[in-house]
Order: structure tokens, then sequence, then C-alpha cells
């Protein structure tokens, strides 16, 4: 009986390595992006 009420009962600890390596995998996208947007796009001007 102990047991099955240990596993109907949801995680009790909150995923934080989880959230740690999307927001930086996030943050490394972001900086990817705007890295090709303003040091490769744009200073090249426009199409011709």
């Amino acid at each position: 009986m102990q047991q099955e009420r240990q596993q109907k009962q949801p995680a009790a600890f909150t995923p934080v390595g989880t959230w740690t390596l999307l927001c930086l995998v996030a943050i490394a996208m972001a900086a990817a992006w705007l890295f090709l947007y303003f040091g490769v796009f744009l200073p090249r001007g426009t199409v011709q």
C-alpha cells in the first residue's frame, strides 16, 4: 500500500538542471543569431 502511494505522487523536486541547460542553450542560440545578424549580415549591406 505504501509503495502504491509513493508511485502516484508527483515528483517532489524541481528539475533545476533541465531548466539550466534549457536556458543556456537558448542564450547561446540567441547570441549566435545576434552575431550573425549584426556581425555578418548588416555589415555586408543590401542585396545588389
